[in-house]
């Protein structure tokens, strides 16, 4: 399952609110020193909390946020290998 990474540009966010309004589940406006700015809950997101967070990154008027997926190192398994498998071979001579 995929998993995904957003960047957040907190100084060019304007505080519209738009991200709030099609991804409440994720991001909240805050106020700080009399003015108000949109903050994330969380910048990892998986598969499933892609689409709402991508709708919050392409309703931004000030495009403060980007998601990018996350690479992950896949371990490949061999089933045929069973590295406690000690067979002793037969000689046949």
């Amino acid at each position: 399952m995929a998993k995904y990474k957003i960047t957040f540009d907190r100084k060019a966010c304007i505080g519209s609110g738009a991200c709030t309004s099609v991804c409440p589940e994720n991001w909240e406006l805050v106020e700080k020193n009399g003015e108000f700015k949109a903050k994330p809950k969380k910048l990892e997101i998986s598969e499933e909390e892609y689409t709402s967070n991508a709708e919050a990154a392409a309703i931004c008027p000030v495009e403060c946020i980007t998601i990018e997926k996350i690479k992950t190192k896949k371990k490949i398994i061999d089933e045929g290998f069973d590295a406690g498998d000690d067979e002793e071979e037969e000689d046949f001579d």
